[in-house]
């Protein structure tokens, strides 16, 4: 179970999270996802590194939810 720090809609059709995992943050994007999550949930993720403006950076790219 994750919680749910913050979310916000990317480009009218993602969802870019920010999470925290056994007390870590943690960023992470729902690609297709436009409704909000609960503030805990259960996810299906896989770890992606993620590169963007020359920074290398590990995130969630989520998959699935049990909600």
């Amino acid at each position: 179970e994750l919680e749910v720090v913050s979310q916000r809609l990317v480009a009218e059709k993602h969802m870019s999270l920010k999470l925290k995992h056994q007390g870590q943050a943690i960023d992470g994007i729902w690609f297709g996802r436009t409704e909000p999550l609960p503030p805990r949930a259960v996810l299906a993720f896989r770890l992606e590194a993620d590169e963007w403006q020359g920074q290398r950076r590990v995130r969630f790219l989520v998959e699935g939810a049990a909600l």
